[in-house]
């Protein structure tokens, strides 16, 4: 009978603990990063809208909050949040964080110029880069890597900047990801869609993860119920009908 309270206060616990933060809207904090993250429309975009089904699978309320990146990283080191999205896993981060399960795989591609490159380019290493204007983003992760092979970015504060000096040939290539990339020059230079291309080989392929707080209340019971219904949204089909409606390309639906 000992044993038999103990347990029931157990699942007594836990059941009040669920409740307590699935009365309780859950917040998430990101930035525009379109197509996957958008403010329009009180949050929109492939990544938000993932998520968002997700919480919805296992009946959890999920806020999102857009900050600029370091705000929302502060917001996450105080607790004041459950996570940021989209993230990368790195060491560094593993050493403060926690992550959710993969969320949707993300092709960071060399974008450049057909008009300079008309039978493309074909590479192996980073260090075939060598000699060419390359142009890199401020603060980037891929930037230490390019550097250590030999390769010296022209930096700029952001990715349509490099864009415009691809459509110009005042650089060679830059690092983009696959769907903001192709999405900023089908809205902001549609005449460039034939002309700015990518090569086949990408820069790398990342999983995108939540980035999760270890000082939010509960964080660890609402990782596990998120994951959970994450599973759910891609056995139930719900998962890919998304990509299909977002014109996310097939390649991305290998994500696990």
């Amino acid at each position: 009978m000992k044993i038999f309270n103990q347990c029931l206060l157990a699942v007594s616990i836990l059941f009040c603990t669920v409740l307590s933060y699935s009365e309780n809207s859950i917040v998430i904090v990101t930035n525009d990063y379109e197509p996957y993250t958008s403010s329009k429309n009180g949050g929109s975009g492939v990544m938000l809208e993932i998520i968002q089904q997700a919480f919805n699978e296992v009946d959890l309320k999920v806020t999102f909050k857009f900050y600029p990146w370091k705000r929302g990283q502060r917001e996450l080191d105080k607790g004041l949040v459950f996570a940021a999205a989209p993230y990368f896993k790195t060491k560094e981060r593993q050493e403060i964080y926690d992550f959710s399960d993969p969320i949707l795989p993300m092709f960071n591609r060399w974008f450049y110029n057909t008009e300079n490159f008309p039978e493309g380019f074909e590479w192996s290493e980073l260090s075939d880069f060598q000699g060419y204007n390359i142009g890199g983003i401020l603060g980037f992760w891929y930037i230490s890597a390019l550097e250590e092979s030999g390769v010296s970015p022209e930096l700029v504060k952001n990715d349509m900047q490099n864009l415009r000096k691809l459509a110009t040939q005042r650089i060679d290539f830059t690092i983009i990801d696959e769907l903001t990339g192709n999405g900023l020059i089908r809205e902001h230079m549609p005449s460039k869609i034939k002309i700015i291309k990518y090569l086949d080989k990408p820069f790398d392929v990342q999983e995108s993860h939540l980035l999760i707080s270890r000082s939010y209340p509960n964080s660890e019971e609402i990782t596990k119920q998120f994951n959970k219904g994450l599973e759910i949204l891609k056995g139930n089909g719900k998962f890919w009908q998304i990509l299909i409606t977002h014109e996310v390309p097939t390649h991305f639906r290998q994500s696990k």
